[in-house]
């Protein structure tokens, strides 16, 4: 299982590469692409920990990790006034 996750954080940070090269003048900025990423990895970091039996402390670091590039990444929508199906 931890396999999988392994290739789902491979997968998530080839979109979030990809979408950087390839973002041109419409595409969202560099700083919402990092922190929707970042919020994945640390979900993703908290589950392989888990599975992995890893130190206990990954867990809650990758949950608060994500829970953080979250909350940043809301904020800054609210903060442009961008809801989830308007153009940045």
């Amino acid at each position: 299982m931890v396999h999988l996750v392994d290739l789902a954080l491979a997968i998530l940070l080839f979109e979030a590469a990809l979408l950087l090269a390839l973002r041109g003048r419409h595409g969202l900025p560099a700083r919402d692409i990092l922190l929707i990423a970042l919020a994945g990895l640390g979900l993703l970091a908290a589950l392989r920990a888990a599975l992995a039996d890893g130190a206990s402390w990954l867990v809650p670091l990758g949950l608060s990790l994500a829970g953080l590039a979250h909350g940043a990444d809301l904020w800054l929508r609210l903060k442009r006034g961008a809801g989830p199906a308007q153009k940045r």
